[in-house]
Order: structure tokens, then sequence, then C-alpha cells
């Protein structure tokens, strides 16, 4: 711990570790002060681990049962503190606020998407500190801070979220022959999020002088049609035509399967 003498100063006022001392002239007038705060070791409020996942994929089938998307920041905060308050932001704007002692606030586009009974601790001033997304849309995806503050600290930690459409009317076939005589692959997806990429290989082969045409609908999801055009003479059935569907940035990959066997 910091020790201050005050041989030539006064001491005037101590409050919260903080001691000041005072040099006066021989007209008790003081000319010249000095502040010195002795830190006791505290680190007020501190963000532990942010738990936001990198990638969330939405299962949109008719019957599916949807786990909710949980963001959760644990923390921890020194006795001195006050004032607590919890914020969740998303690309910097407000959707979330809780205060220990009241009920969780979801704010912007989480009114009515979030679970304000789910409690991610026993802890009175940690419980609603995650938030519960009961129905994730594909359209937030984004920067998800975590801001924890009170009257004497503050902490914040922030992540990327990004929400994956997985592939609908993905599929890939082929066709023997046009009218000069060549195979035409082609692989394709209707309905994916974010922009997908396609590559295809022929017996384990890359194939890289094939032609990806995408667009983005209306609705804000991604078409894309990959086309392979080779001699039918170039090929030795069985071929194994693979076509893969990625989203770059993310783990995601589908996959689809067909062989082409010789004909007349």
């Amino acid at each position: 711990m910091l020790k201050i003498s005050c041989s030539l100063y006064q001491p005037i006022h101590i409050c919260n570790e903080s001691f000041v001392c005072v040099k006066f002239n021989h007209t008790n007038i003081p000319f010249m002060w000095f502040v010195a705060v002795i830190s006791g070791g505290g680190t007020g409020v501190k963000i532990k681990e942010l738990s936001v996942p990198p990638t969330y994929v939405l299962d949109e089938e008719p019957n599916a049962v949807r786990q909710p998307l949980i963001l959760d920041c644990e923390y921890e905060v020194d006795p001195g503190e006050s004032g607590f308050v919890l914020k969740w932001l998303r690309n910097e704007q407000p959707v979330y606020q809780w205060i220990p002692g009241s009920k969780p606030f979801p704010l912007s586009f989480l009114r009515g998407r979030v679970d304000t009974k789910y409690e991610a601790s026993v802890q009175s001033d940690s419980k609603h500190r995650a938030v519960a997304i009961i129905r994730p849309q594909w359209n937030m995806s984004g920067e998800y801070a975590c801001s924890v503050q009170t009257f004497q600290s503050q902490d914040r930690k922030s992540a990327h979220l990004l929400i994956v459409v997985p592939d609908k009317d993905f599929q890939l076939s082929y066709n023997c022959c046009d009218d000069e005589n060549f195979i035409v692959v082609e692989c394709s997806t209707l309905k994916v999020f974010p922009e997908p990429s396609l590559t295809l290989t022929v017996n384990d082969m890359l194939v890289d002088t094939g032609t990806e045409k995408k667009r983005r609908k209306e609705d804000g999801m991604y078409e894309s049609i990959l086309t392979w055009r080779v001699p039918k003479s170039h090929l030795d059935p069985p071929v194994t035509f693979n076509c893969a569907l990625t989203i770059p940035g993310t783990n995601y990959t589908a996959r689809r399967e067909t062989i082409y066997y010789a004909t007349i």
C-alpha cells in the first residue's frame, strides 16, 4: 500500500481511500495542494467472459423446435460499486437493458423476441445478464456488445454474430448431351443467407472453369448457380460430380453428389 507523509502538509480529507494533504503558509492560507489515491487492489466492474456464438444456423423446418439464441456476459462487481446497469447493443444501438431488482427490458427489434424469464445465474446481481432470443431472424446478424457500468467504473466487450439461413433447393444435376455433344453440369441453391460460394469437383479434382452467377433476391436471400460444360469425350465414366456449398467466414458446408455413367 502507498504511504503518504504529511510532515509538510496538513491532511484535510479522507474519502474512499483518497488522501489529500494541504500545505499552509504563515498566514494559514493554502497555496499548494497534492492528491494521492491509494488503491485497494479492486477492479471495479469487469467482464470475465463474453459468450456470443460466431455462427447461428436457423432451422426453418415447419415443425422444428428452435433452441433460443443465448448471448451471455459474465462479469464481476467489487462490493464498493453502486448504480450497476447492464446493456446489450447491436451495431452500437441499445437492444437490451437490465438493472438488478427490476425486470429485463428488451429494446428495438428484440421487443417480443426475448425470454425475459430466462436466468443465466442464481445470483441476484447477475441472473438476467444474458439475452435469450426465442425467435431469431436472419437479419439479426451484427456486432453485439455487452456494456456493464456503475457510478464508479465500466467495462465493455463485443463479438460478431453471423446468422445463417441454410440452403433451400440445393441441387446438383447434369444433362447429356447438348447439340455440341457437351455434358452440362449444374449446381444451384435458390435460398440461402449470407452470400454463398459453390465449388465443383470431378472425381475429387477441383473444377476452376465453371461459371457461377449470384443474385440477391427481394427477400434478402441469395440465389447462386454454378454451371460447367465439358465435352463428353473428355470424361471416362463412371464419373463422380460433387458440389460443395460454403458460407465464407463460417464452418457451414453442405454437399451434393451425383454419378455420370456411360450413355450410348
